[in-house]
């Protein structure tokens, strides 16, 4: 089981290259809410994503022996990315799997990172993830799971801990969901913290495999669907993320498609920032699930990722170009 002590050992041991992001107040979204709104810009780190914390964190525990076999992971694009950066930074070879379906800027922005094998395979992270484990078992290479490992828990649970320490005051951290380790890590950091402060997970409404786990009590695998949030597309909830979710009460929301696009566009012209879809959940349920939050005096969201193509980006703007009332 994870600890609290196991995410300030990752802290302590975080790469100069993994940054102390900004946490910095919203002030459309403070006054639509009736309360203080603040953003958690893991956009700004250098992959673009938060995803660079838990990677760096488990590939620097590696043995000699695992670092001259190098690795492997599945990623729809911003594990990849933070797996690479620290392959980058170690010296270690990365063989990365993605599904066929993955945003071409992630894959471009992979190979920035030293010089990664890139495997293009099937249509959804659990394909990529089947595939990763063969070819892993088959060269003997170390798997680093996107989501379902301590080390990577507590990496991203770096997270929460800044947000503590910038913010002792919070409340509320409303967090996007995919796999739930960057929830999980948070509701370690937030609750040891403090019980009072309560953590709420956001999914889409067409990959919401969290949110019914949850509900039901079990880990469930939900069929694949497209979704605009595709980072945080995943049919199932990791199994140590689930037990730490329903041990620590986290409660989880879905924001539509509609949703998500409008927080993009809205982040961007009131906030003057670029955010992926997937990074964006939580701020959509920020601006559209207020009786959720009704209870909140200050609230932290964090925007998870900004790795988007220009075309991308542009059409979602264009298809929701009025901010919400």
């Amino acid at each position: 089981m994870i600890r609290y002590e196991d995410l300030l050992e990752a802290r302590d041991h975080l790469h100069p290259e993994i940054m102390r992001t900004p946490l910095q107040t919203w002030r459309y979204a403070s006054s639509r809410l009736g309360c203080e709104v603040k953003i958690k810009l893991e956009t700004l780190q250098r992959t673009g994503s938060f995803k660079a914390r838990g990677a760096w964190n488990f590939l620097r525990r590696l043995r000699p022996a695992e670092r001259r076999a190098g690795v492997i992971c599945c990623s729809a694009g911003n594990h990849a990315q933070g797996v690479a950066l620290a392959c980058s930074l170690l010296g270690v070879q990365a063989t990365v799997v993605m599904p066929e379906t993955s945003p071409e800027i992630k894959i471009l922005q992979t190979r920035l990172y030293g010089e990664p094998e890139i495997i293009l395979h099937g249509e959804s992270i659990q394909d990529a993830l089947e595939l990763a484990r063969e070819i892993g078992a088959a060269r003997g290479l170390v798997f680093v799971h996107p989501f379902d490992d301590d080390a990577v828990i507590a990496g991203q649970g770096t997270v929460g801990l800044e947000i503590l320490e910038q913010w002792p005051d919070v409340d509320t951290i409303v967090v996007p969901v995919g796999g739930g380790g960057l929830a999980a890590g948070l509701a370690i950091a937030a609750l040891t913290h403090h019980e009072d402060i309560e953590v709420i997970g956001v999914q889409a409404e067409r990959a919401a495999a969290a949110v019914r786990s949850l509900a039901e009590g079990r880990r469930l695998r939900l069929p694949f669907r497209p979704t605009i949030a595709d980072g945080i597309n995943v049919s199932q909830v990791g199994e140590r993320p689930f037990a730490i979710l329903q041990r620590h009460g986290v409660r989880m929301l879905e924001v539509s498609e509609e949703e998500i696009g409008i927080a993009v566009s809205t982040l961007c012209q009131t906030a003057k920032l670029v955010v992926e879809p997937a990074g964006a959940a939580a701020a959509a349920a920020v601006l559209f699930r207020r009786g959720e939050l009704a209870a909140s005096h200050r609230v932290a969201c964090i925007l998870s990722g900004a790795n988007v193509t220009i075309d991308s980006f542009v059409a979602t703007l264009q298809s929701h170009p009025r901010v919400p009332e």
